[in-house]
């Protein structure tokens, strides 16, 4: 068995068993060959957009004797794969710009599928946003921190006839995410709020900051996230 990082071990914790998974950006192929070994899904499609990390899938699929059970494809996202060919995609390890893009980019496929798992490492709120705008209903959410930075895993699927509507708390942290009062999350509010003090205090400290300008527009943005963070930082110690 392929040893996972605790990133992927909390995704690989995440797909339901199904018939097939497709994981886009590949990279070393571990997630698959994990899923296989572990009896999750019973094929998979292994697609990255850089034939490098696709070639080291495909050895690290052979030495482990999975050839014949993955399909490995060259695609910039979903381009791809059609639609309903996988119950699970995993799209994991990029920003979270790159993520809606994708997901936009391939939205029918998107849908098509069972379950999204979804792993960005940055601008969090913008994805959340495009996935409640799009009708994903938001079932789970995990935080995994790997080299010092916490991210989040989210799992959605589409549901066309609900409505998905998020606050700006939900947004930048995670519906689930906050209702499950995770230890990370104290951990992650309290680093932010740290780091957001520290910018404020060299944005104020500067001369003749015009009302509308750029500079008192992050200020303004800066302390309405802190607020945010106070009121959840109040509501996880309640």
């Amino acid at each position: 068995m392929v040893k996972l990082s605790e990133r992927l071990q909390i995704i690989y914790g995440m797909v339901p068993k199904c018939n097939t998974v497709c994981d886009v950006g590949c990279d070393h192929g571990y997630l698959a060959i994990s899923l296989l070994e572990g009896g999750v899904c019973s094929q998979a499609i292994a697609m990255d957009v850089n034939k490098g990390p696709l070639n080291s899938a495909k050895e690290n699929v052979k030495v482990h004797g999975l050839s014949d059970k993955v399909d490995f494809r060259l695609s910039d996202g979903l381009s791809k794969l059609t639609a309903s060919e996988a119950d699970t995609i995993c799209i994991c390890g990029m920003g979270g710009a790159l993520i809606t893009r994708i997901l936009d980019s391939g939205i029918d496929v998107a849908k098509s599928a069972k379950i999204l798992i979804l792993e960005p490492q940055s601008e969090y709120d913008k994805l959340r946003g495009f996935l409640a705008a799009n009708h994903f209903s938001f079932l789970d959410e995990e935080l995994c921190i790997e080299e010092g930075k916490i991210y989040p895993i989210i799992k959605v699927s589409y549901t066309p006839d609900s409505s998905v509507k998020l606050s700006r708390d939900e947004l930048l942290y995670g519906p689930v995410i906050i209702k499950k009062k995770l230890p990370l999350l104290a951990r992650l509010l309290d680093k932010n709020k740290n780091e957001y003090l520290s910018i404020l205090e060299k944005l104020r400290s500067r001369k003749d900051i015009a009302d509308g300008s750029p500079i008192q527009k992050r200020i303004d943005e800066l302390e309405d996230e802190l607020c945010i963070i106070e009121r959840l930082i109040s509501e996880m110690e309640g």
